[in-house]
């Protein structure tokens, strides 16, 4: 996979640019500006996309990069209100600077599948911020299995439909329970009635 860097410290590239070659992935590009970024005529499938930048923001970059590359944020700031307006403006994944390496090639990895990528350490600011996250923090198949669940059907009844085994289908809604921060299925229901999954 292609990749371009966003990201104002040489160090911080560095150590981005060795782990992703490491993972089999190739860097197209590396700035350390947002306005670099948007003005150089560069192919991708994925920006990794600091938010602390000189001049323009990563914040007000990301809805312009997000038309040209899937976006993943890597930032210092956990707080709510950055990652709720980040997945708002476009971004595809949110993660922290303390992530561990294997989480980056994780994210990356969701990301080319189509999927969305919150660090679950996120989970938590998300949280404090609104009542509960809104469902882009779940995956397709995790939506589908509450989706469902919401709807009436049993777990063997999800599993059938989703062509999945019981075990599988169980695995999603735990996964679902985690993220949300949630406790057990009617819990899970009436979050997804609240958010239009039912």
């Amino acid at each position: 996979m292609r990749v371009v860097l966003v990201e104002d410290h040489h160090l911080v590239r560095k150590g981005l640019r060795l782990l992703l070659e490491e993972g089999g992935h190739e860097v197209a590009a590396e700035f350390a500006s947002a306005e670099e970024a948007l003005d150089a005529p560069w192919e991708a499938e994925m920006v990794l996309l600091d938010l602390n930048l000189p001049g323009m923001g990563g914040l007000e970059a990301l809805p312009k990069l997000a038309q040209r590359a899937k976006v993943l944020v890597v930032s210092m700031h956990d707080e709510p209100a950055y990652v709720a307006r980040a997945f708002q403006l476009g971004a595809k994944g949110y993660l922290p600077k303390h992530a561990l390496d294997q989480e980056l090639l994780e994210a990356l990895e969701r990301l080319a599948r189509g999927l969305r990528y919150l660090h679950p350490s996120l989970t938590e600011a998300l949280l404090e911020g609104q009542a509960t996250p809104s469902p882009e923090v779940l995956s397709e198949r995790e939506k589908a299995v509450v989706a469902l669940l919401a709807q009436g059907y049993s777990l063997s009844q999800v599993a059938e439909r989703l062509g999945v085994s019981v075990k599988t289908a169980s695995t999603y809604k735990g996964r679902a329970l985690n993220k949300l921060g949630l406790m057990d299925t009617p819990d899970l229901v009436r979050w997804a009635r609240e958010h239009g999954l039912a």
